[in-house]
């Protein structure tokens, strides 16, 4: 019976698996792979200038896709829940008639069945406000989404905005609503948060919310910032996230430089922590600032993650860097500080703390890596840090050491699959957010993840990747077993098997003294089924069974019986010895026990107390007979 079958794990073989298996000269798809340090699951990829959404393995093979109209693009975000759903947000190709746009812009935040069934859809996209970039599940089945809040050029002075700061005589802020799907296919707006209710300016005492900045952290400068490629684009949340535990909700703005996070059970209160630029509330200097455009910011509070050292820490992905020797991305861990005892967080001199980062991730030498825009950093259940380089479609495995684990790139070209050995350049494959879903995530329990082929056209896998074409026979002779191999990728082990129980990692199967094999060689009884399994460099097993026969070994004598076999405590030894010594020998070869016969006797009765149950050999001169004992005293 031969069994084939992919491994992406190889425990406990012994097998060495050489770095020729791991990476080759790709240019996209799956670049380089390591199986024994990859983190287990399916990474949810959703890249710009098309519009469907897949699951992709390891080896880069697509094994799930929900597909959108032609016409859709992402706007930006999908993440898979819990029951197998995808919630995504999309928007149409052509935004030129749309009152409100800019990078990230979406329109429509939409749920999926594992089926692509649409189950329910909501839409913001007019002159009021538009859905953009990012949205957060929460533990009720809600969704947190981010939204553009059109202010007019009248209301944003009177509010205090200094008017040189309107270029487009509009003003963008931000609010936040919470969606609750209804039964008529679409949802409702259940809360909100707006960022206009929590201003704070000193540009014109005259006006709205004027007051003294660095005594409000909670509220917001309304002439702080530096707007992104719109004029009007103030804020430009690209991030949020939602901690049920704390019932709070953490953005990202990265005009600011900042991380905020708000009371979700008190809105009223604004901001309740804010790191990244304390210049941006009137505390410290630009020298002070640590983040720069950043993107991505997320609990780490997976279930996975629970018993973790840097459980409800902050992750978030560092872009715009500003090296001496040029720009740099990285990606971080924040320890926000949260203290349960007075529900607050920390504040030193007027400043929220922490002082810096908890942990830093930067590429070697840090200018290697850079991505102005996009990009995630996710902390994985084994460890290893999953960093998308957004701008380039690239995502990186690395293991805590620094060793690369995996490494893929997006085979998209101006929204269209190319061909494997394509030059890649900066954002011609777009990808906002990289999300790996452990292989334990429950969506995956009750479904079919079969490799539906590669994204990129005419791949190239790797050999770790290629199909398994690994065959073994076992042929048995006097004395030995060996594995006949066809197919195997390189070098490799065999292991030989008895009910699961390991006889040795040998070649060939030899009782011969001295062998690894004949150390357990007690294992071995004639009849009993052993199975030879194989495994070639590549991970590829194969299992081959045989049923192990004494008379393959030893060449049992009939002019010599043991009666009763299997014995017991005594067994008798019947017909004409030519020798006056009788042995007793494991099946190994050692000898046991030794008796002394008298010459022409044709009966003997041989004690056989305190030997332990197995298989013996007695031995009468050239004689070898197999002695099975049982339950012996």
């Amino acid at each position: 019976m031969i069994y084939l079958i992919r491994m992406t794990l190889v425990w406990g073989t012994g097998l060495l698996l050489t770095s020729s298996l791991f990476a080759q000269s790709n240019t996209v798809g799956t670049i380089q792979y390591d199986p024994l340090a990859f983190s287990q699951g399916h990474t949810l990829i959703y890249p710009h200038n098309q519009p469907h959404a897949r699951l992709i393995d390891a080896c880069g093979e697509v094994v799930h896709i929900w597909t959108n109209d032609s016409v859709r693009r992402p706007g930006n975000s999908a993440y898979l829940n819990p029951m197998g759903n995808l919630i995504w947000a999309h928007r149409s190709a052509n935004v030129s008639q749309d009152p409100i746009w800019a990078g990230g812009g979406g329109a429509v935040i939409e749920s999926r069945s594992w089926d692509n069934e649409v189950q329910w859809t909501y839409t913001l996209n007019d002159s009021t406000g538009r859905l953009h970039h990012d949205f957060a599940l929460t533990n009720t089945g809600t969704v947190l989404a981010i939204a553009w809040d059109r202010i007019d050029s009248l209301e944003a002075i009177e509010a205090g905005r200094n008017p040189d700061l309107l270029e487009d005589g509009e003003l963008w802020s931000e609010r936040i609503i919470e969606l609750m799907p209804n039964e008529a296919g679409g949802a409702d707006v259940i809360w909100e948060w707006r960022a206009w209710d929590h201003l704070i300016q000193d540009f014109d005492s005259t006006k709205a919310n004027f007051g003294v900045i660095s005594e409000s952290p909670q509220r917001i400068n309304l002439n702080f910032g530096n707007p992104s490629s719109v004029p009007a684009d103030w804020l430009h949340m690209n991030s949020i996230d939602y901690n049920p535990a704390l019932n709070q909700i953490l953005v990202s703005v990265p005009t600011m430089d900042e991380l905020w996070i708000i009371d979700k059970e008190s809105p009223e209160s604004g901001l309740i922590w804010r790191w990244g630029n304390p210049e941006a509330y009137g505390q410290g200097m630009s020298t002070d600032q640590v983040l720069h455009y950043q993107h991505a910011a997320t609990w780490l509070d997976a279930p996975y993650q629970q018993n973790s050292p840097d459980f409800g820490k902050i992750a978030v992905f560092n872009n715009r860097n500003p090296g001496t020797t040029g720009p740099y991305s990285s990606a971080h861990l924040v320890d926000a500080g949260w203290n349960s005892e007075t529900g607050a967080y920390a504040t030193s001199n007027g400043t929220f703390g922490p002082e810096t980062f908890d942990w830093t991730w930067t590429a070697s030498p840090p200018t290697s890596f850079f991505s102005s825009g996009l990009s995630n950093f996710q902390r994985l259940p084994n460890g290893n840090n999953l960093i998308l380089g957004g701008r380039t479609g690239e995502i990186f495995e690395y293991t805590p050491a620094g060793d690369t684990a995996w490494h893929y790139r997006v085979p998209v070209q101006a929204g269209l699959p190319i061909a494997q050995g394509t030059e890649m350049g900066v954002n011609d494959n777009l990808l906002f957010r990289a999300i790996r879903y452990p292989i334990q995530f429950p969506a995956f329990a009750n479904v079919e993840l079969q490799p539906l082929g590669t994204w990129e056209i005419d791949p190239t896998p790797l050999p770790i990747c290629l199909p398994c074409d690994l065959n073994a026979n076992v042929i048995a002779t006097d004395g030995m077993a060996y594995v006949d191999v066809e197919g195997a990728l390189g070098n490799y082990s065999v292991t030989w098997l008895v009910d699961d129980v390991t006889l040795c990692n040998e070649d060939t199967l030899s009782l011969n003294l001295g062998t690894a094999c004949s150390e357990n060689a007690d294992l071995l009884v004639s009849g009993e089924t052993v199975t030879a399994w194989v495994v070639d460099e590549s991970g590829c097993e194969v299992t081959a069974e045989f049923s192990w026969i004494a008379s393959s070994i030893l060449e049992q004598e009939i002019g010599l019986s043991l009666y009763p076999n299997p014995a017991k405590n005594v067994v008798r030894l019947t017909g004409i010895l030519s020798d006056s010594q009788v042995d007793i020998h494991t099946i190994s070869g050692r000898r046991v026990r030794s008796f002394s016969i008298a010459p022409g006797v044709e009966s003997q009765e041989l004690p056989l107390h305190s030997l332990p149950s197995g298989h013996y050999i007695v031995t009468a001169g050239t004689h070898r007979i197999q002695l099975i004992i049982m339950n012996s005293n």
